[in-house]
């Protein structure tokens, strides 16, 4: 076990060094094209108000993350050219959907370029303390006589050239891309602040702001339920422990902290069909939760949730995982 759990580690850590020679020069590029953009960091005490409320939330996931795909997968297109012609759908759904409803909400904006850096940055502090502490939960899982699941990565075998680059597609771009925009972009801000002015006539009542991270919780317990298995059960149940206490702690940003702390639970309970990733995919939530909170938006989490990716999908195609 030791000498496999090292190649394995060589693999991965050659892989993240083929990621950083492309991330390492955008960042460089976004450095020098992005200087006069709007400036990323605002202070935590900015108010971040979205007018949608739960009810939408419900119906964006409901739609953008299970009705259109497999409305998309009813055309018999390959599995992972799914997600791939799904992404525009989504996004043109959820843009749509945004400016009939809100026509006079500014949407945020954000300069792509300036965007790199701090993401590069991230990536690179990040993605080693996610990927180490995964690394550490298997390792315990092994010496304990348990058996980790096998993610549906390891049963990619490669194929000719356009499968490669549609599974680079479907890992790099269109599921980071698509979980960024829902979880940091539409549930995270929704969680974190108000819903300003009052419902209209025949409006359901706005979720109290206090209620909103429970309710994001329970829902991660009830996704893991879903599961069937016993250990993402246990660990969502013990993550909405986990928000009593910080809930008890926390005074300082305690409003962002809570949301950023429930949306990362229920990001980790999503991947519960392949336990015990929800683990350390929890820290990973939490990362590009503060990346949302820091920057008010989802382009930086994107980059960095969609380059993390990126060292496992180049692991695969390297054969790491067979």
């Amino acid at each position: 076990m030791p000498g496999e759990f090292t190649t394995e580690a060589v693999q991965m850590l050659t892989a993240g060094a083929i990621v950083s020679a492309v991330a390492v020069p955008l960042g460089l590029v976004g450095r020098v094209q992005g200087g006069a953009g709007r400036p990323l960091a605002v202070t935590a005490r900015c108010p971040w108000r979205v007018p949608w409320g739960g009810f939408e939330v419900f119906a964006a996931f409901l739609l953008v993350a299970v009705t259109i795909p497999l409305a998309v997968a009813q055309s018999r297109l390959p599995a992972l050219a799914v997600g791939v012609v799904a992404l525009p759908i989504q996004l043109t759904f959820l843009a749509a959907t945004v400016r009939f409803l809100y026509p006079k909400w500014p949407v945020p904006w954000a300069n792509p370029f300036a965007a790199l850096p701090p993401a590069v940055v991230v990536w690179a502090v990040l993605t080693p303390a996610v990927l180490l502490f995964h690394a550490g939960i298997v390792q315990l899982f092994t010496a304990s006589g348990l058996k980790p699941d096998e993610h549906p990565l390891a049963k990619f075998t490669g194929g000719d050239e356009f499968t490669r680059l549609l599974f680079l597609l479907q890992a790099c771009v269109a599921a980071p891309l698509i979980e960024e925009v829902l979880f940091r972009g539409v549930l995270l801000p929704w969680v974190v602040g108000s819903r300003p002015g009052s419902p209209g006539a025949g409006s359901p009542p706005a979720t109290p702001a206090a209620l909103r991270p429970w309710l994001v919780v329970g829902c991660a317990v009830a996704v893991a339920a879903l599961s069937g298995k016993v250990g993402p059960v246990v660990f969502a149940a013990v993550l909405a422990g986990g928000l009593g206490l910080v809930w008890a702690t926390v005074r300082r940003g305690k409003r962002h902290v809570r949301a950023v702390y429930a949306t990362a639970a229920f990001f980790a309970a999503i991947h519960s069909s392949v336990w015990p990733s929800p683990v350390p995919l929890f820290l990973l939530g939490l990362g590009l939760g503060w990346c949302a909170v820091w920057t008010r938006g989802v382009l930086v989490p994107a980059v960095v949730h969609g380059l993390f990716n990126a060292v496992s999908a180049v692991y695969v195609l390297r054969g790491g995982a067979g």
